[in-house]
């Protein structure tokens, strides 16, 4: 098949894009050290204001209680025979321990999964554990009676944080914070450690200080209306919080934002509807705060105007030449996947959005592309621990580079022909939304999806649990969306066109949440891996289970509340696209 090119309004826009002005607004913002409300991000955000407000946005901004939290020191002292001091660093979020440390034996847990605890005695003990430290993994530790956990990285530790909690927690999940404390350590530390481990028993003394409170952390949007949509609106949105100076993490995402402003602001005679520049704090050191607030404090707004969610991370690095795991949701994934073949070469692999990034948005029913885009392949040197953080984050094949979250993220990381490229990417999907006349979301393919999962379900529980009929809702409405879809083509008119678009915001708001949630349209899923229609995703328990327990029935009593959610949602989108067929 031949690959898509671009038309000559696409060369033309992909042509105005400047690299130098990427790399600059990437050295500018990269000079700091961002810390979530500290006065550094705020002199990286007063730079982007300026920019942007010179091409002519309007911009707003915010200062927001948050719940944060970063690492000041950890060190970890080798008890007995061979007795060294290992210094690594803690995790955001994580407690400090008192001056005295947290004392205890040292027991190998490995990659630190649910088989690998239930096989070792750990309470009492330090975890030691391979691999990026990973909120599921410090909570199993945790929940299996450890009283720190060591984990190892590859040649560099990198920074992180070990919450579940999405955001600033609420009363009901302030619980759920980590409450044993935690070192990270290179793979060379780790591997001495290990090697004591071989000859005898090990016992350690671990020691962190980490800062954790309240902090009041910004948020800048800036805006440029639409002309025949005024009020809706598309969001490019990324963090500006950093770990060290991150300058592929976050500066070239922040930089590709602004460039793609100014594009936007040149073509904004073309707009249909508007744009929304959001950058976030919080992110880094509060699991997603700037962003999991405005979710809650503009849910309104951004339900009833905002048509798409466009995320950015992490854009340009050295190296990264695989485009085709970027995360996207299915009903954009089309779209999204012929832009980027179109300046690439690559399609999208058809790997869904994971639970992490700035992902605030999808319970309130908001398509979403992207998180991070470009990435470097697995077999490049030293990115299998950051592959393994994007499995939180998603794929097992990429990863962002060795140096990801350490002090190594600096600008000589940045290829500025692979940000130029991914810029490129970004202008054309954000112009595109802002200026179709059509929306390009194909919620034919989220009903497939939903159709699949269903029936994978229903073949893993056979006669336990009943979903067929929700498999019979999916075909219903494929049914009626194939007729829908039809007749794309045939519309002219604002008045139609407007219907249309209407009629796929609203099959987001439906199908979204149930597909990417379990928490409903007004809560934030924990930040922990979550897999199509998380709410029936207890349903294979049910074959483990005797049926006359009283587990067993409790649990099927909860799925069907569940279902009757999906099948709401189904049958709600049948009649809205019915009714819309109805139209003249």
């Amino acid at each position: 098949m031949r690959r898509p090119t671009l038309s000559l309004f696409e060369k033309k826009i992909v042509s105005e894009l400047s690299s130098d002005l990427l790399m600059k607004h990437t050295r500018e913002i990269s000079r700091y050290v961002r810390v979530s409300g500290s006065e550094d991000e705020a002199k990286s955000l007063e730079y982007v204001r300026n920019v942007l407000g010179n091409y002519g946005f309007k911009i707003q901004e915010y200062h927001v209680d948050a719940y944060i939290g970063y690492p000041l020191m950890a060190r970890l002292d080798i008890k007995g025979p061979g007795s060294r001091r290992i210094t690594g660093t803690s995790n955001a979020l994580a407690p400090s321990t008192s001056p005295h440390g947290v004392n205890g034996e040292i027991v190998d847990l490995e990659s630190g999964d649910e088989h690998s605890f239930s096989k070792a005695a750990v309470d009492g003990k330090l975890a030691l554990l391979h691999g990026l430290a990973e909120p599921e993994v410090a909570k199993r530790a945790e929940k299996h009676g450890a009283v720190g956990e060591i984990f190892i990285n590859d040649d560099y530790a990198h920074e992180g944080t070990v919450s579940v909690v999405w955001g600033t927690p609420r009363a009901e999940t302030v619980h759920l914070l980590p409450r044993t404390p935690c070192i990270t350590i290179s793979n060379r530390e780790g591997e001495c450690v290990k090697s004591l481990l071989a000859k005898r028993q090990v016992s350690a003394r671990l020691v962190t200080h980490t800062w954790r409170g309240w902090r009041k952390i910004p948020i800048v949007t800036a805006d440029i209306p639409g002309n025949v949509e005024p009020d809706r609106f598309v969001m490019l949105s990324g963090h500006i919080d950093s770990w060290h100076y991150g300058a592929m993490d976050n500066g070239s995402a922040n930089a590709a934002m602004i460039e793609v402003g100014r594009i936007i602001s040149k073509h904004r005679k073309l707009l249909r509807r508007g744009l929304r520049i959001a950058f976030w704090s919080g992110h880094s050191h509060g699991r997603y705060a700037g962003s999991a607030w405005y979710a809650d404090n503009f849910w309104l707004d951004l339900e009833k105007n905002c048509v798409a969610h466009v995320n950015v991370d992490s854009l340009g690095a050295r190296g990264a030449t695989l485009l085709s795991e970027a995360p996207v949701m299915s009903s954009a994934r089309d779209f999204a996947s012929a832009i980027v073949e179109k300046v690439a070469g690559q399609k999208l692999s058809g790997r869904d959005l994971s639970r992490a990034g700035d992902q605030s948005f999808v319970g309130i029913g908001m398509p979403s592309i992207f998180m991070e885009l470009s990435q470097v392949p697995i077999e490049a040197k030293g990115v299998e621990s950051t592959a393994k953080a994007l499995n939180v984050i998603g794929s097992s094949l990429s990863g962002l580079g060795w140096w990801w979250h350490t002090p190594e993220d600096t600008i000589d990381k940045i290829d500025p022909g692979n940000l130029l490229r991914d810029a490129r990417i970004y202008a054309l999907i954000t112009l595109a939304l802002c200026t179709n006349p059509i929306l390009p979301f194909d919620y034919r393919k989220t009903t497939e999806e939903m159709k699949r999962t269903l029936e994978e379900l229903q073949a893993s529980v056979h006669e336990n649990f009943d979903l067929s009929f929700l498999v019979k809702q999916t075909n219903d409405l494929l049914a009626v969306l194939k007729l829908f879809y039809g007749r794309r083509k045939k519309l002219k008119a604002k008045r139609q066109l407007d219907a249309f678009n209407g009629v796929l915001i609203e099959l987001g708001h439906l199908l979204i949440p149930v597909t990417h949630s379990s928490k409903g349209r007004f809560d934030h899923e924990l930040a922990i891996s979550v897999p199509i229609m998380p709410c029936f995703q207890e349903v294979k328990r049910l074959s483990a289970l005797n049926k006359n327990s009283d587990e067993f029935k409790f649990l099927c009593n909860g799925l069907r509340r569940e279902a009757n959610c999906v099948a709401y949602a189904l049958n709600e989108s049948v009649e809205i696209v019915g009714r819309a067929m109805d139209m003249k």
